[in-house]
């Protein structure tokens, strides 16, 4: 009877990390597409350190986008186009 709660408890264990790693990857996924449109100074006035900062910020508000200084013109836009 033990082994057979022992063994219950280890598969919803594996089943929530399996989801939890999905859920994460997807997130550092669309962070890293996001990485390719800022404009990689890593200045840091956007509050958020560097281009990694924002493109994760970005993954949880699309509209955050309005703080960094440096991008503008068509890469503003295809960013946009991303988010939306």
């Amino acid at each position: 009877m033990g082994i057979i709660i022992l063994t219950s408890i280890a598969f919803i264990i594996s089943v929530i990390l399996v989801v939890l790693d999905i859920l994460l990857n997807k997130r550092r996924t669309k962070a890293e597409k996001i990485l390719t449109y800022l404009p990689g100074y890593n200045c840091g006035a956007c509050g958020y350190g560097s281009c990694s900062g924002m493109a994760g910020a970005l993954t949880l508000d699309k509209n955050v986008y309005s703080k960094c200084r440096f991008l503008k013109g068509e890469m503003l836009e295809q960013l946009k186009e991303y988010l939306n």
